[in-house]
C-alpha cells in the first residue's frame, strides 16, 4: 500500500497556498474553519486528520478543526449550523436534490475555477453541477453490491453467484454450516436502503423513474419492475438473521469481518470498515443478481457525496475556505484518500491495485454497470417516505406488495399537493 508523505505533503499544500491571494491578516492572526462530516469508517478518519494535520501544520495563519455527527442528525445539523450564522465551511452533500436545495439558497460556492479541479476526472464533474454550475466535486464513485467475506467463501466451495437462484443456494449452504447469509444493519434507514438499491436499481432504475415517480407521472401499483425488485429483496429476508432491525452497522461489519455472517449489502466503504475490524478479513465484491439470467448481476456505481464550500460573507473564512478546499482536491489527497479508506478516488490517476475488492468493482464494463451520474435521485422527503415505507412493510411476516405500493402512491401524492 502506497503510504502517506506527510512532508511532500505538507510542501505540496504550503505550495499550493503561497500561490493563491490572501486577505491581509494581522501578524499572527489566525482563521478558524470547520469542517463538518459524518463518517464512521476508520480509513476515512485517517484521511481527514491527515489533510487536518498536513495543512494546518504548512499554513499557520489557518486553523481546519473536524466537527463529525452521525448519518442520521448529519442533515438536520447543517441546516442548524448554517440558520444560526455557524456554518462549517466545509461540508459534504448527498447528490442533485441536496444541491439544488442549498444552491438555491444561496449556501454554496460556486467552484468551477477553483484551483485544483483540473486533477479532478472530468467524467465526474456534472456530478455536482446546478444548471451547469459547479458546486459540488465528488471524491469518489462507490460501487453497491454484496461484500463478502472470501474466507468462508474458499471454506465451503462457494463462487461468486450471478443468479437469484446461486445465491439462494449460497444463503442455504451458509445456514445449514450455522453461518448467517447476510448481516443486514436495518437499525439505520440507510442500511435497509443498500439492499433495496442493490436488488432495484438495475431492475427499475431508468434515468427519469425517480423524478416520474416524485412528478405522479408513474405509479408504484403500476411499475411491474419496481413490484419484481421488491418481490426479490423480500425474499432473502429469511437470510438477514432474527433481528435485522436490531442490528447496527458497527455489529454488521464485526458480523462479516469475524465470519460470523458471510456477506453483507452496502457501499464501497464496507471495506475499509470490514477491514478495519479484522484486517486478516479479505473483503471481496460481486454484484447482486437481479433475475436468473447471468447479465442480470449489475454493479452500481455513483458517485460519492459531493465535498462543498460554505458561501460565507466572512472574506477571511472565505480565504481559507478555499485553500483548504483546493487541498482536498489534489493529488496527494485523492492517493491518501483511496489507500486509507480504500476508495476509488476521482482524482486523475490514482492507482488502486492495492486492493482486491475494489478490482472486483472495476470488473464490471459499461453493459454490466448502472450508473447514477447526473440522475436526480429523491429529494429527501421523497427519500424517507420511500425507504421509510418499504421498512414498515419488511417488518410484516408476508409482503403485502399491493399494500406497499397504494401505500407509496397515496404518500407520495400527498407530497406532491
Amino acid at each position: 500500500m502506497k503510504k502517506w508523505r506527510k512532508i511532500i505533503a505538507g510542501l505540496c499544500a504550503g505550495s499550493m497556498v503561497a500561490a493563491m491571494a490572501v486577505p491581509v491578516q494581522a501578524e499572527g492572526e489566525v482563521t478558524e474553519i470547520i469542517w463538518l462530516n459524518h463518517f464512521e469508517e476508520e480509513g476515512i478518519k485517517k484521511w481527514m486528520n491527515e489533510m487536518v494535520e498536513n495543512f494546518n501544520a504548512s499554513t499557520p495563519d489557518v486553523k481546519v478543526s473536524i466537527e463529525t455527527v452521525t448519518y442520521d442528525s448529519y442533515d438536520q445539523t447543517l441546516k442548524t449550523k448554517i440558520a444560526s450564522d455557524d456554518a462549517p465551511m466545509i461540508f459534504d452533500l448527498a447528490g442533485q436534490s441536496s444541491y439544488q436545495e442549498y444552491a438555491a439558497a444561496g449556501h454554496l460556492y460556486d467552484v468551477s475555477e477553483m484551483e485544483g479541479i483540473e486533477n479532478i476526472q472530468e467524467g465526474y464533474l456534472a456530478d455536482g453541477q446546478v444548471d451547469g454550475v459547479q458546486y459540488a466535486i465528488p471524491l469518489d464513485t462507490n460501487g453497491y453490491a454484496i461484500f463478502y467475506n472470501k474466507g468462508i467463501f474458499d471454506e465451503y466451495g462457494l463462487e461468486v453467484p450471478t443468479t437469484i437462484s446461486e445465491l439462494r443456494k449460497i444463503c442455504e449452504t451458509l445456514t445449514e454450516n450455522g453461518i448467517q447469509p447476510f448481516a443486514a444493519p436495518m437499525q439505520v434507514l440507510w442500511g435497509l436502503q443498500e439492499y433495496v438499491d442493490v436488488s432495484g436499481f438495475p431492475l427499475f432504475g431508468t434515468e427519469t423513474w425517480f423524478t416520474d415517480k416524485m412528478e405522479l407521472t408513474s405509479t408504484f401499483s403500476d411499475d411491474d419492475l419496481f413490484k419484481e425488485a421488491i418481490t426479490n429483496y423480500f425474499s432473502f429476508k429469511e437470510y438477514w438473521g432474527d433481528d435485522p432491525f436490531g442490528t447496527d452497522w458497527d455489529t454488521a461489519q464485526n458480523m462479516v469481518a469475524y465470519g460470523e455472517a458471510a456477506m453483507t449489502a452496502n457501499g464501497s466503504w464496507a471495506i475499509d470498515g470490514i477491514t478495519s475490524k479484522n484486517p486478516d478479513c479479505e473483503v471481496r465484491v460481486f454484484a447482486m443478481p437481479t433475475t436468473e439470467d447471468p447479465d442480470g448481476a449489475i454493479m452500481i456505481m455513483r458517485p460519492g457525496n459531493g465535498i462543498c464550500l460554505y458561501n460565507s460573507k466572512d472574506e477571511k473564512k472565505m480565504e481559507a475556505g478555499k485553500r483548504f478546499y483546493t487541498y482536498l482536491l489534489s493529488k496527494e489527497s485523492g492517493e491518501s484518500y483511496a489507500t486509507n479508506g480504500f476508495k476509488i478516488s476521482t482524482v486523475k490517476d490514482v492507482d488502486l491495485s492495492f486492493s482486491a475488492g475494489l478490482a472486483d468493482i472495476q470488473s464490471y464494463d459499461e453493459e454490466h454497470t448502472w450508473n447514477s451520474s447526473g440522475i436526480v435521485i429523491f429529494a429527501e422527503e421523497y427519500y424517507n417516505i420511500f425507504y421509510e415505507t418499504i421498512a414498515e412493510y419488511t417488518l410484516e411476516d408476508e409482503l403485502d406488495l399491493d399494500g406497499l405500493c397504494k401505500s407509496l402512491d397515496e404518500s407520495f401524492a400527498a407530497a406532491a399537493n
